[in-house]
């Protein structure tokens, strides 16, 4: 299945807002981001949930990499957050859509990673700092 990335950030974006001791099912989730159908929902949950990005309870088994619509999400991991301040701001993200030809064809992952550089180089030329001083983002 293709990866929506305006969906998988919607995710990240949602799961971060859930109040801490608390969770937040997947289908609510899908509600509160009904512009994306249920299926890509589920796949992109399943998918943070297997690469650690996120954390869901109520798992069938620990070989089951399944995520269903009554599973709860707890919160998003370090791994998580880390991804979602590289892609957070709109403008970086706005940045991205607009001079990424493939934007589209690009893995959640990719972007990711693209974002990084973005913020970093944002991060440099905010503090002037001479090239050998480079600030790199070593949250990775």
């Amino acid at each position: 299945m293709k990866i929506n990335n305006h969906c998988a950030r919607r995710i990240l974006l949602e799961v971060e807002k859930i109040p801490n001791g608390e969770t937040l099912t997947v289908a609510k989730l899908q509600e509160r981001i009904s512009d994306f159908p249920i299926e890509d929902v589920l796949f992109l949950v399943t998918l943070f949930n297997k690469e650690h990005y996120l954390t869901v309870l109520d798992k069938v088994s620990y070989d089951d990499n399944d995520v269903f619509r009554d599973h709860k999400i707890k919160c998003l991991t370090e791994k998580g957050d880390k991804a979602l301040d590289t892609i957070k701001s709109e403008d970086i993200w706005n940045l991205m859509m607009e001079r990424i030809n493939n934007f589209h064809e690009l893995s959640i992952f990719t972007i990711f990673s693209i974002a990084s550089k973005i913020v970093n180089v944002r991060h440099n030329e905010l503090f002037e700092l001479p090239n050998d001083l480079l600030i790199e983002n070593t949250r990775w």
